[in-house]
């Protein structure tokens, strides 16, 4: 109706409006909460009907759907913004070097290591084979060594009960989480996290909806640089920025990251983190800002945790929920997997993984 409105477009479907107000509502926030966090806290009511009361910004409407439509009035591009990330060619593995689908162990889906991007990246007995889901695996990288847990609700797990005990009264439904130690002193500015694509995408949604869906990621993932029309999209944020959890223990103190909760604790960087008083909303302010990053590094001493979850991509149906309405992934992706991925802005990789889906076999077929 907005759209129809402002632009004079034909009304194709008529939307219940607290459906569509109550993701923009949620997204920008004081402390850049996700989603899931906003609704532990308050409910979609109270929000909508008490924002005086509430923690989000009344300018959170106004201001996304301003930028949304100002994108279809005026018919300009969208914002790319410069990373200074090393932007050569994209190589990814695909679907003909897979596993038969009929020996995928978690069909419809496989997590499997995303090989062309390293020499040396490795996986110790899954090998170019299928990872496990919902338990963690080991691995290891020119850059980086350490385990890697991957967790996708309503996917065949191998930790069923695992799963469900993680997800039980929460509104997300994938999680990633990386532990191990960096093999040389790296700074916090250039450690990536997103996605890449070594091909366009296809069938993108309209403008309109693409530009809110690249406004939620902003918020969800603060400083992230979403670049889509391009021979080689790609996604990236600043991995300290995005992370839901960051903590760094000496080895042998590290948390097991099959466990529910983990806990953050920056201390390790130093700075203001040295007390350990510094919420996770206020690091995330911190370490999504490229220049504040310089003043941090990972050293090869500690064993860093990162943790990465969030409740709108469905692995399961390889869709993106907005709330307001669903993308069908496969058929945007252009044969393509979205992967879990860390990366220097050189260009050299820590690791990546990619998530497969069966849907995307079809299309992917055609390139070899």
């Amino acid at each position: 109706l907005i759209a129809s409105t402002l632009c004079g477009m034909r009304c194709l479907a008529i939307v219940d409006s607290s459906n569509l107000l109550a993701p923009l509502c949620s997204i920008e926030t004081e402390t850049l909460a996700t989603v899931e966090d906003l609704d532990e806290r308050h409910t979609e009511k109270s929000l909508l009907l008490q924002p005086e009361k509430s923690f989000v910004r009344r300018r959170s409407i106004t201001s996304i759907l301003s930028k949304s439509m100002s994108s279809l009035i005026g018919r300009k591009p969208m914002k790319r913004l410069s990373s200074g990330i090393d932007q050569s060619i994209v190589h990814s593995r695909e679907a003909y070097s897979l596993p038969n689908v009929e020996e995928w162990p978690h069909r419809p889906l496989l997590v499997c290591l995303n090989t062309p991007v390293c020499i040396n990246h490795k996986v110790p007995i899954f090998g170019l084979g299928s990872c496990p889901i919902g338990v963690p695996f080991k691995f290891e990288s020119d850059l980086f060594i350490g385990h890697c847990l991957i967790r996708l609700k309503g996917a065949k797990s191998d930790d069923p009960e695992g799963d469900e005990e993680y997800f039980t009264g929460r509104k997300r439904i994938f999680q990633s989480v990386i532990q191990g130690q960096f093999k040389e002193k790296v700074s916090v500015a250039d450690v990536m996290t997103g996605h890449e694509f070594s091909r366009p995408l296809k069938n993108l949604p309209h403008p309109w909806v693409l530009k809110t869906a690249t406004n939620f990621i902003g918020k969800v993932s603060p400083g992230a640089n979403v670049v889509v029309h391009t021979n080689q999209p790609h996604v990236e944020a600043l991995l300290s920025g995005s992370s839901q959890v960051i903590r760094g223990d000496m080895p042998g103190n590290e948390p097991n990251i099959a466990c529910k909760n983990l806990s953050e604790d920056c201390s390790v960087l130093g700075g203001v983190f040295q007390d350990g008083n510094v919420s996770v909303a206020a690091r995330k302010r911190i370490l999504s800002n490229p220049t504040r990053c310089k003043e941090y590094s990972f050293d090869c001493e500690t064993v860093y945790t990162f943790e990465f979850y969030q409740n709108l991509f469905d692995a399961s149906t390889y869709s993106l929920d907005l709330g307001f309405t669903k993308i069908g992934c496969s058929r945007v992706l252009n044969g393509q997997p979205i992967q879990w991925l860390g990366k220097m802005r050189d260009g050299r990789y820590l690791w990546s993984f990619q998530i497969w889906h069966e849907k995307l076999l079809k299309v992917a077929s055609m390139h070899k």
